[in-house]
């Protein structure tokens, strides 16, 4: 309970305390006939401030142990009211006992209790109050930031957990669509492109297990991914799809969130493969800033476009950025001849807030 922290600021302060009592009193002693040193004063008055160094971390400990929240208030009080009377006992025998070991002066020591019941016990007794709301104060901030603590950690493992959910409804969504196009290229007896197709699918799985415990993944690892998706999709739809990838070197390095940008490449593709017309362009560039990777996905679409089911990604990807970003850009925006882009910026050189 008690670090370095905690015994040098009660060491420090009752040693204040001691020397400004000290020199009160030494300034009193001047004006009577009494001669006295400013040490013989300080030595005088040691036990009385010097307990209190001990006496401060009973308090504190006797707080502590009275804070249970199944323990009625009554017997908090009571228990507060017995430690105070049984230290305060002990503070004054062992100052009485000090004092007169110090000073050797053979005093009475039936005297001295008297003395102290009839003059300082008051004083004695406003101290120890003081002592005690400091440690009532001290023991509420340290539970109010164990508490936030606690939440702010909880609140992290439910985001983290939230994450992992949002990214594993991204496998078998993926994984679907890779399939059917395997299934189409078995039904139009292309068996060899069908082969081809299931090598890049396991070689894209093993991709998935290798970094399911990794939140992050290298720009140049994500676009490896995208780019085996590609080549099975252009087995199935090799007529129907222009898909063009250009990433500057210096974003190849960059950390992104796994499977960030592969579901919106997913969903582009999904659209273009739906059209009658050949060639239906499938852009993607990255790009960075100092602060910024910017992301550019340029495909193109149908006039009335109703292809239900292929939002999964998007959507899917603005939650996922919501929780890791306070500050991003996801916009969607058509264009004229029937080309639809999708703006991503993302901050880098930073941890995200997760």
């Amino acid at each position: 309970m008690f670090n370095r922290y905690f015994w040098c600021a009660n060491v420090f302060l009752w040693m204040a305390v001691h020397a400004v009592f000290t020199h009160i009193q030494y300034n009193i002693g001047l004006d009577s006939e009494r001669e006295q040193t400013w040490l013989w004063t300080w030595i005088g008055l040691g036990p009385w401030f010097v307990n209190w160094i001990w006496m401060t971390a009973a308090v504190f400990l006797v707080t502590k142990h009275n804070e249970n929240p199944n323990r009625p208030l009554w017997l908090k009080l009571l228990s507060h009211l017995f430690w105070m009377i049984v230290l305060l006992f002990a503070y004054w025998s062992s100052s009485i006992f000090l004092q007169e070991f110090l000073l050797n002066d053979g005093g009475d020591y039936f005297y001295s209790w008297m003395h102290i019941v009839s003059n300082s016990s008051q004083l004695d007794f406003l101290i120890y109050g003081a002592v005690l709301a400091a440690a009532l104060g001290a023991r509420f901030y340290h539970r109010l930031v164990e508490e936030r603590l606690a939440l702010k950690q909880l609140q992290s493992a439910l985001s983290q957990e939230q994450l992992k959910t949002l990214r594993s409804q991204l496998n078998p969504h993926f994984l679907f669509n890779a399939l059917n196009t395997v299934a189409s290229l078995v039904r139009l007896k292309r068996e060899k492109e069908a082969v081809c197709a299931l090598s890049e699918l396991s070689h894209m799985l093993r991709k998935i297990l290798e970094n399911k415990n990794n939140s992050d993944i290298k720009v140049k690892d994500e676009i490896a991914f995208i780019n085996s998706y590609l080549a099975i999709q252009k087995m199935r739809f090799a007529e129907k799809l222009d898909a063009r990838i250009s990433v500057d070197k210096d974003c190849l390095e960059v950390d992104i969130p796994n499977m960030l940008l592969h579901p919106l490449v997913e969903n582009a593709v999904q659209h273009g493969s739906q059209l009658e017309s050949n060639r239906n362009l499938l852009n993607l560039e990255i790009k960075r800033t100092q602060t910024e990777l910017n992301v550019k996905l340029t495909n193109k679409v149908a006039l009335d476009d109703k292809h239900d089911g292929f939002g999964i990604g998007l959507s899917n990807t603005r939650a996922r950025l919501n929780r890791l970003y306070n500050d991003f850009r996801l916009e969607l925006n058509p264009l004229n001849d029937d080309l639809f882009e999708t703006l991503l910026a993302i901050p880098i050189g930073e941890q995200p807030d997760v």
